[in-house]
């Protein structure tokens, strides 16, 4: 179920929301004033994907870089 970030057009407060198939964005009030003139907002991912560095992958495998056919 996905999470979603929606923040108070009152009183600029920024609050998540657990929606679940049952749940109507209409119904969706502000966490803290508990008003209903909000909207929803793009979040930052919670997670980053990294890429491995040649430098690092070569410590993995004895220090020996590997390459094509030898």
């Amino acid at each position: 179920m996905p999470i979603y970030e929606y923040q108070c057009n009152d009183c600029n407060t920024i609050f998540e929301t657990l929606v679940t198939s049952a749940t109507n964005s209409n119904k969706v009030v502000c966490s803290r004033c508990k008003g209903a003139n909000i909207r929803k907002i793009v979040s930052g991912s919670s997670f980053r994907l990294r890429s491995v560095s040649s430098s690092s992958a070569g410590a993995h495998c004895g220090g020996k870089p590997r390459g094509g056919f030898s």
